[in-house]
Formats: C-alpha cells, sequence, structure tokens
C-alpha cells in the first residue's frame, strides 16, 4: 500500500512502532483522571470461554485445561506438602484475537507493508512480528469518549450492515455534550452485541454494524489514539468500498490500535460518556494481538 496523503507513517520517526498511541501523553491521561465523575469501575470484556460469547470459527475457541486438580492426591509430597494440600493450575490456549481482544499493529497489511511502512516479510512463523507487535503497546491510560449510537438513534442496536458516518458520530457527541480531543480512546457503540445476544448467539449472517470510511476519516481528523466497538471488526461488514478497507486506514495508514467484541453495554445504561479508560495487553514478543480486559472508571 503506498503511503497516502493522510498517513501518519514518519509522524513520530522512521523507526516508530507505536502509531498514534504517541498521542496519549501524561497530560492526556491526567485528562482522563480528571473525566471520573463516579469512581465506578467498569469492565469491558466479555469472558474468555468455549461457548456463548462470539468465536470466529477459523480461530477456534479459547481453552482452559486443567493441569492439576484434587484429583492428583498427593501433589507435593516431595516438597513436605501434606496428603489433603494441593493446588488447582491451568493451562490457556486462547488465539491471540479472541473475543474481547487488541490488534496489534502488524495485525494486516497490503501490498507488502504494515503501519509506517515496514515490510510484512518482518513477521516470522516462528519468531512473531518484528515490527509493531503487540508488545510494544505497553500499558495506556488515556480519556475515553462512548459514543452510543442506538442511544442516539433512539433504537436498540443499528441494522446490521448499517454504515455508521463522520456526520452520525458529531451528532451522536453533540447530542451526549462531549468533545473528542486528540489522544482520546473512542469507544463506538454499535448495539450489535446486544444483537447477538437476542439471537441466542447465533445472529444470522456476518453482515454488522460499524464504521464506514467517511468515519476513519473523521477519527484521523481528531487525532484518536485508539478505537474501541462491540463489533467484530470495527469497521462496517460487509466492509465499506473494499475488504476490510477500514482497517487497513485505521491499523496500516493511521497506526491506530483497533479494540474489538467491547463490552459498553453497561456504559451506555449508565451515561458514562467520559471516563479513564485503561487497557494492558498480554506482552507477548511478537503477538498480533492479544485478548484483553480493557477498564474505564466513571
Amino acid at each position: 500500500m503506498p503511503e497516502s496523503a493522510h498517513s501518519n507513517w514518519g509522524r513520530w520517526g522512521e523507526d516508530d512502532e507505536r502509531g498514534a498511541l504517541n498521542l496519549v501523553t501524561p497530560d492526556r491521561t491526567m485528562d482522563g483522571v480528571r473525566a471520573c465523575r463516579t469512581g465506578k469501575v467498569y469492565s469491558l470484556a466479555y469472558p474468555l470461554q468455549r461457548e456463548g460469547v462470539p468465536i470466529v470459527p477459523y480461530r477456534g475457541a479459547p481453552q482452559r485445561l486443567s493441569l492439576m486438580n484434587q484429583a492428583d492426591p498427593g501433589q507435593f509430597a516431595a516438597w513436605g506438602g501434606g496428603p489433603e494440600m494441593g493446588a488447582n493450575e491451568d493451562v490457556l490456549v486462547v488465539p491471540s484475537h479472541s473475543v474481547t481482544h487488541m490488534d496489534a499493529l502488524c495485525h494486516v497489511y497490503d501490498e507488502g507493508l504494515i503501519y509506517n511502512g515496514f515490510p510484512a516479510e518482518s513477521f516470522r512463523t516462528y519468531d512473531g512480528a518484528g515490527k509493531c507487535g503487540i508488545d510494544k503497546v505497553g500499558a495506556v491510560a488515556a480519556r475515553s469518549v462512548l459514543l452510543d449510537l442506538p442511544g442516539y438513534f433512539g433504537v436498540p442496536w443499528l441494522e446490521p450492515g448499517h454504515t455508521i458516518t463522520g456526520a452520525e458520530l458529531e451528532a451522536c457527541a453533540q447530542h451526549e455534550e462531549v468533545a473528542i480531543h486528540p489522544g482520546d480512546v473512542l469507544l463506538i457503540r454499535t448495539g450489535y452485541m446486544t444483537y447477538w445476544f437476542s439471537q441466542s448467539g447465533e445472529a444470522p449472517g456476518f453482515a454488522q454494524p460499524g464504521v464506514g470510511l467517511d468515519a476513519v476519516d473523521y477519527i484521523r481528523d481528531r487525532d484518536v489514539a485508539i478505537v474501541g466497538a462491540d463489533n467484530s471488526a470495527v469497521e462496517v461488514v460487509p466492509f465499506d468500498s473494499h475488504y476490510m478497507s477500514g482497517h487497513l486506514a485505521l491499523l496500516v495508514q493511521l497506526g491506530i490500535h483497533l479494540l474489538e467484541h467491547v463490552r459498553l453495554d453497561e456504559l451506555a445504561s449508565d451515561a458514562v460518556y467520559e471516563g479513564l479508560f485503561m487497557v494492558g495487553p498480554l506482552n507477548v514478543t511478537g503477538a498480533s494481538g492479544s485478548p484483553v480486559n480493557p477498564v474505564v472508571i466513571g
């Protein structure tokens, strides 16, 4: 993908691997602290489990397997542990993009390039990402802004395939009386997960509401650091313009990390449109993404 006129390539240096996270300065973090009003803590993650949550078939379901439990008596006898003393431990087998997760900037590529013009071939089967892996994220604390589109439109959810525009995002922000500042985390509620659960976890088809390229321009112009949504791709499905056009624009061109399958209903119900957002993906060297448990303090 050639660098576009609206790209962030080189903006923070030719070697930059963090993209728009560079916008989250200590001042922006303190903006998030000042946005807290009630002190209520919200988890934005759905549980990692085998059933009852959205699972992309080719990735497989998360697996929690027992490593040891009470069925293994005398586990620690060799170290002096008594016969009734033991421990429960697990082995977790979890796809990096499972349920609520963060996409690293190396997640997608086009014409052989990822964010900042690094070659996609820097990703190796054994070592993972040579550039822009999830380990480059570290810990993030910033001001969050929730735009509750179904709340604005007065509906339980946006219809599958609804393409969210920049004008709709701005109208929703004005309705909620919030403004989006550089370095903010933008959380977009489409209502898709409400719809998904209403269908007993078997939503017909794969069509989902989400942002289109016009909304990507809106996000770019406001220097958003991270975008999260309660759907599977942040962007609309079927895709706007071409396959994964939103991912290519946000991740590859703008260097904006994405959060998918984010739990936003409780925030919307409490009208917590601003807050302190925190997330720390698993620090897996070279990973293309990570399950996360984002937190907002209202």
